[in-house]
């Protein structure tokens, strides 16, 4: 049986390790040096979807994301970044992520899982995964379903991994207000996520209290 062929956007830098490797394990893989290099190559060889590995070109890579989207709109895409989630991509993977990760990504991306009739959006961060589609939080394999409100407070942390988000902005995000009186809906939904991630709530090692300020959601490095 033919393999799916999936198309490689990446660039070779001394320190960074090719995923192509790793993606040879389930699919036909061309590696190309661009997003102008990826448009021909579709036209060539028709790949079920497109990876785009803009950490080893050592940029965000959203202008070459948002231009394949352009350019091939028809074409699923899984974004490698470091940083910020935010992105025109299918699923964006913001390291840290494990190759296991990246294989499952374009599995589900190729397998076109729906919701409704649309593609699931999936955000992922170190060892956590949230479907905004179905609202579901994924960690070490264990699945959480979300309230509305809770899945937009999560995506909010997920988007912006590393940053420090002030009560305030949080606020009016989820909850289109920017009455601070009375926040006591926020704690909650802050605890609601805790105990979602952190092996011990009361002392988060991933979504930290900046005191006066907000929270931080980020990986401790090891």
């Amino acid at each position: 049986m033919a393999r799916t062929s999936i198309l490689l956007v990446e660039r070779h830098r001394a320190g960074h390790t090719s995923f192509a490797d790793a993606l040879k394990k389930r699919y036909d893989v061309k590696s190309v040096l661009s997003g102008k290099q990826a448009v021909v190559a579709f036209a060539a060889s028709k790949p079920a979807l497109i990876v785009i590995d803009a950490i080893s070109m050592n940029t965000p890579g959203d202008r070459i994301a948002r231009q394949l989207k352009h350019d091939l709109p028809e074409i699923p895409i899984v974004h490698l970044r470091q940083g910020s989630v935010e992105g025109p991509a299918d699923i964006v993977l913001s390291q840290p992520f494990t190759t296991r990760k990246l294989n499952n990504a374009v599995e589900r991306l190729i397998a076109g899982n729906t919701t409704d009739g649309k593609p699931d959006h999936t955000l992922s961060y170190g060892p956590f995964t949230l479907n905004v589609s179905r609202r579901l939080l994924t960690t070490n394999g264990q699945d959480t379903p979300l309230t509305p409100k809770l899945a937009q407070l999560v995506e909010v942390f997920f988007r912006n991994p590393g940053e420090v988000i002030d009560r305030g902005q949080l606020m009016e995000r989820v909850w289109q207000t920017s009455y601070l009186g009375d926040t006591r809906t926020l704690d909650v939904h802050i605890r609601w996520f805790r105990s979602a991630i952190e092996t011990n709530p009361a002392k988060p090692m991933y979504l930290k209290t900046i005191r006066g300020i907000g929270y931080k959601f980020e990986i401790p490095p090891k």
